[in-house]
């Protein structure tokens, strides 16, 4: 009996020792595998060099945009310095679906053409006239003399005209503006539709700007001359949210003494807006 004791102690320390070297060298591994993680954490790049760079990057990419910012700023100002907004509607707008858009643009077009043509005039700056119409005035002073006189009355209720309403820039724009140019220009185009007091406007650009932003919506402005030849501030007709080009609508009750004149300006999604358009003009 004595002996079988002997043999189960030997046993159990045998299990003993078995459970002691087992737990020794799991010990062992994963103290291995924590100086391993350590070792390549330590090898792994800095977290603050990875954000010094970051920042550094973000400080590049934002020094280029106030670049940009600073540059458009400086070029919408210098039409913005002498410009008033007005905010008050005086004629309802009514859109029409996509082919009466398209008509009416038709019949801009066409009649443009005949009723039109003096205004174009006005894109052209005071300058000494080409060579060619020099020759053939210096041929017949008299015609020199009358073309001269046209062009000075038109210069004369051109300056009379106010100054365009004011388009601020955005005090603060998303990064991702900077890689979208600013609206384009308007081409506009006026044509009487239906009754003397409903005027078509049109509006499409010369080419389409594939860098261009979205754009939101678009103004019409108007300006009446007065018997007495002033001209009123440009009122705002309305708000035309955008569609795809070409644009057009009606405006009714289209009243005046003398000529009215339209300009047209686009605002893109990012609150930015483009040029205005050429003025146009119709007779009342």
């Amino acid at each position: 009996m004595v002996q079988g004791l002997l043999e189960l102690a030997i046993h159990v320390e045998k299990i003993i020792a078995d459970k002691v070297v087992t737990a020794v060298e799991q010990s062992d591994y994963k103290m291995k595998n924590l100086m391993e993680r350590i070792n390549e954490v330590n090898s792994e790049p800095k977290y603050d060099a990875r954000i010094q760079k970051l920042e550094a990057h973000v400080r590049k990419i934002k020094r280029r945009g106030d670049a940009v910012f600073a540059y458009i700023r400086k070029f919408r100002s210098l039409g913005s310095s002498q410009s008033q907004r007005s905010k008050n509607p005086v004629v309802d707008l009514t859109e029409e679906d996509r082919a009466a858009r398209l008509k009416e643009e038709s019949l801009v077009t066409q009649e443009l053409d005949q009723q039109l043509e003096p205004s174009s005039k006005l894109k052209q700056p005071s300058s000494t006239p080409p060579v060619a119409i020099k020759e053939e005035n210096q041929s017949v002073p008299e015609e020199d003399r009358v073309s001269s006189s046209v062009q000075l009355e038109e210069e004369a209720w051109h300056s009379k005209l106010p100054p365009f309403p004011d388009t601020p820039f955005p005090k603060e724009l998303p990064v991702v503006a900077a890689s979208h140019n600013l609206p384009q220009k308007p081409v506009v185009k006026l044509a009487r539709i239906g009754s003397a007091q409903e005027l078509g406007i049109a509006w499409n650009v010369d080419r389409k700007d594939p860098h261009a932003a979205e754009m939101d919506c678009y103004y019409i402005y108007v300006s009446h001359e007065h018997k007495n030849g002033t001209f009123s501030g440009w009122k705002c007709l309305g708000e035309i949210k955008a569609m795809a080009l070409p644009m057009a609508c009606k405006v009714s009750d289209c009243k005046g003494d003398k000529r009215l004149c339209f300009i047209v300006v686009g605002k893109d999604v990012f609150g930015r807006y483009g040029p205005y358009s050429d003025i146009r003009t119709v007779a009342p």
